[in-house]
């Protein structure tokens, strides 16, 4: 198959063809580069008046295709195909390059062609400037290569990534539904329980004789608060000497937990691991399965964020591990709590370091609601049953995703012809 430059299907930075009878009272669209996500999405629309926008910002017509020419952006594919427009019209980002497909090609293609990975990376390998400041410059759109599609082939492309995309993105709704609800069901069993038929209790304001008062707010009757220190031992890690090398440190050995590790859910292996003479010879304390670990500092995205132990594992020193004390508390109901009470965290961190911390002082002295160990178990179990179902919908996601980067490389390059994917399964 041919070749040819993208720039003979697109034109590039192309002049704004404003609308007859526009005036600067009017309404346009405008797209600064926060409002596309790295999945092509315009995700908030926002219209501006034309006065306003005018000059300072680069302008684009419906149907015009954006891409992002400084890094990140470009590396994270931010871009989108800008229909809708208000008026016809858009003013966004001075970072964007904008390509218009010229007469007889599909707009549709040219997105999903500024979409694929190859496109990207060659760019990215393009750049010029300052470190920091690198852009894609005008010429890379003159010397990137494409397959010759003629314009029939270039919408059944795009048809075929479009049906791909808009499965990717009813999944990631689902997903970001699940993971609404999962916080609610959170709230509400954290706050409310499970009574003795099994139904979430009725929340305070309507039975207000199911509840009393806690330095946690109201909590069910038969529900204690406990601080840390009554439920568990807490310990700490360490970071065996580096210097050691391959003696201290493998692929494979004993789980290694570093705060970047903690997922919010169960560990089942680490990506760093140590010997059992970086044990025996150092602080790190093997911890049993079933312990809670919570992150003590590494800045507020880190911490109070927590994991629990499906395997025995040891930690560095920046996370405390809640080994508990007796079979009747349910680990898993006390990661929940934990995830639940982070926000309190907020109020008890230090800022004596350079980032804030919390110190394990602070752990065992943190407070949590208890119930009985019935009653933990069934919370823990109705709120693992509802993230079973977002790990499910993440792994289809991610299979659709890796099946839409791999049907882009075979039908972008035309080592597959898209004609036999239209074609209807014989039965």
């Amino acid at each position: 198959m041919c070749e040819q430059a993208i720039s003979t299907i697109a034109e590039v930075n192309p002049a704004v063809r404003m609308p007859r009878g526009l005036t600067g009272w009017h309404t346009v669209s405008f797209i600064p580069m926060s409002d596309v996500s790295e999945s092509g999405r315009w995700t908030l629309k926002q219209s501006r008046p034309l006065r306003s926008v005018a000059t300072g910002f680069t302008a684009f017509n419906e149907g015009d295709v954006l891409v992002a020419k400084i890094t990140p952006c470009l590396e994270n594919s931010k871009g989108v195909h800008a229909v809708d427009l208000e008026n016809g019209i858009g003013f966004g980002s001075t970072e964007f390059h904008v390509l218009r497909a010229r007469p007889g090609n599909a707009p549709r293609f040219l997105f999903h062609l500024s979409q694929w990975r190859r496109f990207r990376y060659a760019a990215e390998g393009q750049m010029v400037g300052s470190a920091g400041q690198q852009r894609v410059p005008r010429a890379f759109f003159d010397e990137f290569l494409i397959a010759d599609f003629a314009p029939s082939q270039q919408a059944s492309i795009a048809h075929i990534l479009d049906t791909l995309d808009t499965a990717i993105h009813e999944t990631e709704a689902i997903i970001a539904k699940l993971k609404a609800v999962k916080q609610g069901l959170l709230q509400d069993l954290l706050t409310r329980g499970i009574d003795d038929n099994g139904e979430l209790r009725l929340p305070q304001t309507e039975a207000p004789q199911l509840y009393k008062p806690s330095p946690l707010g109201s909590i069910p009757r038969s529900w204690e608060t406990k601080q840390v220190s009554e439920i568990a031992e807490v310990a700490s890690g360490s970071t065996p000497s580096r210097e050691q090398g391959a003696r201290y440190f493998s692929a494979r050995g004993t789980p290694w937990v570093k705060t970047l590790d903690l997922n919010e859910d169960l560990i089942q292996a680490t990506q760093e691991c140590i010997t059992v003479s970086a044990i025996r010879e150092s602080s790190c304390r093997l911890l049993p399965a079933g312990s809670v670990l919570l992150a003590m500092y590494g800045g507020w995205e880190q911490i109070g964020r927590t994991a629990l132990l499906a395997i025995p594992a040891t930690t560095n020193q920046a996370i405390s591990a809640l080994v508990f004390r007796s079979p009747q508390t349910v680990p898993e109901f006390v990661l929940r709590a934990l995830q639940h009470g982070r926000p309190r965290w907020q109020s008890v961190a230090a800022s004596t370091r350079k980032d804030p911390n919390i110190t394990k002082r602070d752990v065992l002295s943190f407070e949590i609601p208890l119930p009985g160990p019935v009653e933990q178990a069934e919370i823990a179990h109705r709120l693992r049953t509802s993230l079973s179902r977002i790990e499910l919908e993440d792994g289809l996601l991610a299979k659709l995703q890796q099946q839409k980067a791999g049907l882009m490389d075979d039908l972008l390059t035309g080592r597959v012809r898209v004609t036999p994917l239209l074609e209807p399964t014989a039965a």
